[in-house]
């Protein structure tokens, strides 16, 4: 035996070029895109398809926080403010 045949037998068995192709492969049925057209469309199915590392943040919509040198004094309920 071979080392070549040894190294084949001990290895893990990986799944073949084509399977994977097969799996991770699209098919354009109507019209002729370029190939311009079609890396975005990859990217833009490779960005959607995969999870991101970390969720990001959700940020607050309206602040939680005042500056007490922008409140009135006094909010009269009958005065006319700008």
């Amino acid at each position: 035996m071979t080392t070549a045949q040894t190294q084949t037998q001990t290895s893990t068995p990986h799944p073949s070029t084509s399977d994977l192709l097969a799996a991770t492969s699209f098919k354009v049925l109507r019209g002729e895109p370029s190939p311009e057209e079609l890396a975005a469309f990859t990217a833009v199915l490779t960005l959607r398809l995969t999870t991101p590392d970390a969720p990001t943040p959700k940020r607050p919509t309206t602040a939680h926080w005042t500056r007490p040198e922008r409140l009135r004094a006094y909010a009269c309920p009958r005065a006319w403010h700008s």
